[in-house]
């Protein structure tokens, strides 16, 4: 065999031996990368939103976390701020104050305070009212409660009115103890409706317990101005009224 013959052998042998070793390099490759997971993929960036599934993620590290502590921290130490009189009077809030306030700034005036009841306002009539508000405010409020309940029922609850009728005015006298012994009419409203209903309201409510001694009269008795207004302010589909209820204590 001549040399060139053996070169040419010993050079096609060494390109088999390269072609299966590459050819194996290869599977081996393609092997390991089915067996290895896809790589994590990277953290949010600080700033991105993400979900919270547990309170308990947010660590004492974490800045969130951090920021809540602190204003948990404010929020115990400097509790929310009182409520402006004006607020107070919009809402119903520290009634007797407010009622007290409203008529020491002008007696005469027929400035009303809304309630807590819808369509519904209160006032006092007198400096001997403004004196002592919680009473008058006690009075009041147990007062205004049992003509709110007593017009959803007939025959207030069907009454209509052609046009607003005058205040029922009526003297209310309670016993030493607070308990009621007497009514007086003082002004009719024009309508026999009205005025029972009036009526049998404060038969209902006008009493008070522990009540200061010195709102007594001098006949030794609790006397009480009562002036209560209805007018119209809505009717439903089925004819039912509903009132703006105006009522005024005095005492005497």
């Amino acid at each position: 065999m001549s040399m060139v013959c053996r070169m040419r052998r010993g050079a096609a042998a060494i390109a088999l031996t390269l072609t299966l070793g590459a050819a194996g390099w290869a599977s081996g490759c393609s092997w390991q990368n089915a067996s290895v997971s896809a790589p994590p993929s990277p953290p949010p960036a600080a700033d991105a939103p993400h979900v919270l599934t547990s309170l308990s993620q947010l660590s004492s590290s974490d800045p969130d976390s951090a920021e809540l502590k602190t204003a948990a921290k404010v929020l115990k130490s400097s509790p929310a701020p009182r409520q402006s009189a004006q607020d107070a009077e919009s809402v119903g809030e520290d009634r007797p104050s407010v009622l007290r306030r409203l008529y020491l700034e002008d007696p005469t005036s027929p400035r009303y305070a809304p309630t807590a009841i819808p369509h519904t306002e209160i006032r006092l009539l007198n400096a001997k009212a403004a004196q002592y508000p919680d009473l008058a405010n006690l009075l009041l409020t147990q007062l205004i409660a049992e003509m709110v309940q007593d017009e959803k029922v007939p025959p207030l609850a069907k009454l209509e009115l052609s046009e607003d009728p005058q205040p029922v005015i009526v003297t209310a006298i309670l016993d030493d103890r607070g308990q009621l012994k007497e009514l007086i009419y003082r002004e009719h409203s024009g309508l026999a409706a009205i005025d029972n209903f009036v009526i049998a309201a404060c038969k209902a409510s006008l009493w008070a317990n522990n009540a200061p001694k010195g709102a007594l009269a001098a006949d030794g008795n609790y006397r009480l101005r009562i002036e209560a207004q209805l007018s119209k302010y809505s009717t439903d589909r089925e004819g039912n009224q509903t009132f703006i209820t105006r009522l005024g204590l005095g005492i005497m």
